[in-house]
């Protein structure tokens, strides 16, 4: 595997390296006078990307067969391959990244962003997070939340003014920042960094909320800025960090209403876990069959005993000391399945994002959660268990497994 650190501190040097036509290579080649230059830039193939007059350096993609003419040229003081550099104090990364490194998004990074491009990480999909509203204006998120639902209490808005939609709380700041962070050496990293969010306030800036409120989020967020099923601006992807004890019919006709349009609802299985591997405490809505239960797993691969546990846990995903994005453009350490959630929703953004760019449909919500489960690491008890489910999600194998379906 690349280096993940590769993607976070040479970004712009590797997105003009992977630009360039396919077969050629970025070179340096040091050159003695204006003559040789030019003489270099007559060969057929040969692309300038930038001359350093000071130190009498071209920066060039060559095709490979040309290099060993290049050498033996006239005038040519050396040809070199354009190394890649990266910063060498890496300690604090080590500490604040491990969550996507754990479940090797960052392999997903280095493995496919070279090929298809760097908007293949989450680009075109739009993931609606239903949760105390997003910091539209935090450096890491800047630009990525393009609309904004309200549904807390009696007051219902849906437009593009972001502010009805601003997270005086911190949780849905967090959980956005996990998903869809900046990878850009600050703070944390998003395991989709270039999906689109959509703010979906139902939760009270006290992190409370009634499920009528989230229902009613569930449904306009599916509908989307037009207020209608099925086109572009639909969000395909719900991920939805809070639940409660109760059952209740509003939420789950909402739940069913959503994948029965094609929407893919991911969601926490609740802080209420005893250890108890014959009890079931799942927080609604992710006890619903229609939904991805998601479980949190520490950096240790063990699920802390405060995961709720039950037979409709379906995924783990970090969720212990997570490191993401908070109010007021500032960050936080937050522990709780609303961390492991989004690892899991962001994984879905990067599946769909990647067939959509090999040309592929994007997946049903049966085929997306067997991508997820078929791939997961397991923990734990071998094979499925009301702790962890099928395992620690594994973006990288799930990325291949989706790509390897018609």
């Amino acid at each position: 595997m690349k280096v993940w650190s590769y993607v976070l501190i040479c970004l712009l040097l590797m997105t003009v390296l992977f630009s360039q036509s396919e077969g050629k290579k970025r070179v340096v080649v040091g050159f003695e006078d204006e003559s040789s230059l030019a003489d270099l830039l007559k060969i057929p193939g040969v692309e300038k990307l930038k001359i350093i007059h000071e130190i009498k350096a071209a920066v060039l993609a060559v095709p490979e067969e040309a290099i060993d003419k290049i050498r033996g040229m006239k005038g040519i003081r050396y040809v070199e391959m354009d190394h890649i550099a990266r910063a060498l104090e890496f300690s604090e990364y080590q500490d604040v990244l491990w969550n996507v490194k754990m479940i090797n998004a960052s392999k997903v990074w280095d493995s496919y962003y070279p090929v298809v491009g760097w908007s293949s990480l989450g680009n075109g999909v739009k993931v609606a997070v239903l949760d105390t509203g997003i910091d539209y204006t935090h450096p890491e998120l800047i630009g990525k939340v393009a609309w904004c639902a309200y549904t807390v209490g009696t007051k219902t808005y849906t437009g593009t003014k972001l502010s009805n939609c601003a997270d005086r709380n911190g949780h849905g700041t967090h959980v956005s920042g996990i998903i869809a962070s900046t990878i850009n050496n600050v703070g944390n990293a998003g395991v989709a960094p270039n999906v689109t969010l959509y703010a979906v306030k139902v939760l009270n800036n006290a992190g409370y909320g009634t499920y009528s409120d989230i229902a009613e989020g569930i449904i306009l967020a599916v509908k989307g800025p037009d207020g209608t099923v099925g086109t572009a601006d639909d969000a395909k992807i719900l991920s939805m960090s809070l639940g409660g004890s109760s059952d209740s019919s509003v939420l789950h006709d909402a739940v069913i209403w959503a994948y029965n349009n094609n929407a893919i609802i991911v969601a926490a299985t609740g802080n209420e876990g005893d250890g108890d591997p014959t009890t079931d405490n799942v927080a609604y809505p992710a006890r619903y069959s229609e939904v991805i239960a998601v479980a949190a797993i520490d950096s240790n691969y063990n699920v802390p005993s405060w995961s709720s546990d039950g037979p409709e846990v379906d995924v783990a995903a970090p969720g212990v000391n997570i490191y993401s994005t908070y109010k007021n453009s500032g960050y936080a350490t937050l522990s709780g399945t609303s961390m492991a959630t989004p690892h899991v929703s962001a994984t879905i953004a990067l599946i769909q994002a990647m067939r959509m760019a090999y040309g592929k449909q994007p997946l049903t919500f049966n085929q997306a959660y067997e991508a997820i489960t078929k791939t997961a690491v397991d923990v734990g008890n071998p094979g499925f268990d009301v702790f962890s489910g099928y395992g620690l999600i594994d973006a990288y194998s799930a990325v291949q497994y989706a790509l390897g379906q018609p």
